[in-house]
């Protein structure tokens, strides 16, 4: 197996019921811990491993973001989020994830949000599978 957890799942060999959705060059999924006050929070990944935002060509950083786009909507209906945040961290100081990924995080008005919140939960996968189902059903609408 790959060192970088999102590569199996980018080429489809494991976690499929977490995608939700997908093209030849992007994919959608939800991340294992997430605020309990903002749950949906899902990444936008390119299924090539690709480590920095910069490096990826004009073609993939523009369907990225076309996904990233759509996700947004995806999420106010899926999980009855007003608003959301995008997120894009490339390559910081103490990144654990080498693989370029987008955060799409559901917002509410009195979801308490700080970017540093400790107080992440693990999501089950079930639980997890279930959110890409309710935004593969969203998704499927765009």
């Amino acid at each position: 197996m790959s060192q970088y957890p999102f590569c199996p799942i980018g080429a489809g060999d494991i976690d499929g019921e977490l995608v939700a959705y997908r093209t030849s060059n992007v994919f959608v999924l939800p991340v294992p811990w997430q605020r309990a006050k903002n749950l949906g929070h899902c990444l936008v990944l390119p299924t090539a491993h690709v480590t920095s935002l910069h490096t990826a060509s004009h073609d993939l950083s523009a369907e990225l973001f076309y996904v990233v786009g759509q996700v947004t909507a995806a999420v106010r209906e899926a999980f009855g989020a007003p608003g959301n945040m995008v997120l894009q961290n490339d390559n910081i100081p103490g990144q654990t994830l080498s693989h370029v990924h987008v955060h799409v995080i559901p917002r509410s008005p009195d979801d308490g949000f700080i970017l540093s919140d400790l107080g992440k939960i693990e999501v089950p996968f079930e639980v997890r599978a279930q959110q890409a189902a309710q935004l593969r059903k969203a998704l499927s609408k765009r």
